[in-house]
């Protein structure tokens, strides 16, 4: 049992890891890519091998219902298709080290959108953690980097990438709104082929006012984003959460700033201020505060990732 939960929890802490060194990639793409033309490139890649862990594991393909097709395409709309191209966009005017601590706000926009769209109710716990994690990223957002650039232009890019998040949060409550259970890997095979039929056409678009260019380290990242955080993480999160609770499995989403901030540090040199100690600080702290068992459930599960 013991060694269940070690392997659950490095399950967890690897996901979140990869999720973080997304943000790192996604700058280099930033630098060197239109995301039109990346982000199309990513679910070309990852939506055929998706297709063959389906068959490798022989993983059925469910009956899905028209409501329930709707419910997951906007899921790729808000989660998977605008999210990666919001989160590049974004990386273009910002650090990644400033995106990856403002990606630590997805547990509690995940809370105030189920507020809007499921009309659940937030308890004190909940909003002292919002209040910490807000504090957090908004420490980072307008206090930006000396080395990332103008002011201005770097808040503009923080603020793009909350908008970045926020769909990831509105992907994570749209699928409560799913009545029965589906095979996760169904699930992200469907969400990755929507994903690849929506920004296909974005970048054909593009492409007739624009050549593709694309620098070394940008194809690379993209590969990586493709193979690692899309597909690996995918399936080391869910193999974490079906051996632990909601709450457990939440904490480790304070891995997912911690692991970018370090990584922009090693591999893009960028600087870390003490803002960016003290937001991450506060980051962490309201997430794990708000995950922390009490005599009461939660009233929202924040380890739903689709």
């Amino acid at each position: 049992m013991q060694s269940s939960r070690f392997v659950a929890g490095a399950s967890l802490f690897l996901a979140m890891s990869l999720v973080g060194s997304g943000v790192v990639a996604s700058k280099l793409i930033a630098n060197g890519m239109n995301p039109f033309f990346a982000v199309p490139l990513r679910f070309a890649i990852s939506t055929p091998l998706f297709g063959f862990l389906m068959l490798a594991t022989k993983t059925p393909w469910p009956k899905v219902h028209r409501s329930e097709f709707a419910i997951i395409a906007l899921q790729a709309v808000a989660g998977s298709a605008a999210y990666s191209i919001l989160m590049i966009v974004g990386l273009k005017m910002t650090t990644s080290s400033a995106a990856g601590i403002i990606s630590g706000l997805l547990p509690v926009l995940t809370a105030l959108v189920a507020t809007i769209v499921l009309r659940e109710r937030l308890t004190a716990r909940l909003w002292m953690s919002i209040a910490a994690v807000t504090s957090g990223a908004v420490l980072v957002s307008f206090v930006p980097s000396e080395s990332g650039g103008s002011y201005w232009l770097q808040l503009v890019g923080n603020l793009i990438v909350v908008l970045a998040v926020t769909g990831e949060a509105l992907f994570s409550i749209l699928n409560k709104k799913i009545a029965r259970p589906l095979p996760p890997l169904s699930l992200a095979t469907l969400m990755s082929a929507i994903s690849l039929a929506l920004t296909v056409p974005l970048g054909l678009l593009v492409l007739m006012f624009e050549p593709v260019v694309a620098t070394p380290e940008a194809l690379a990242a993209t590969v990586y984003i493709a193979l690692f955080p899309t597909v690996l993480g995918f399936w080391l999160w869910y193999s974490g959460t079906a051996c632990m609770s909601g709450g457990e499995a939440s904490v480790f989403m304070a891995v997912l700033p911690v692991s970018a901030l370090l990584l922009s540090c090693v591999f893009l040199g960028e600087e870390v201020s003490v803002s960016h100690l003290m937001g991450i600080a506060l980051v962490i702290f309201g997430i794990v505060y708000a995950s922390a068992p009490t005599r009461q459930a939660a009233s929202i599960d924040w380890s739903e990732r689709g």
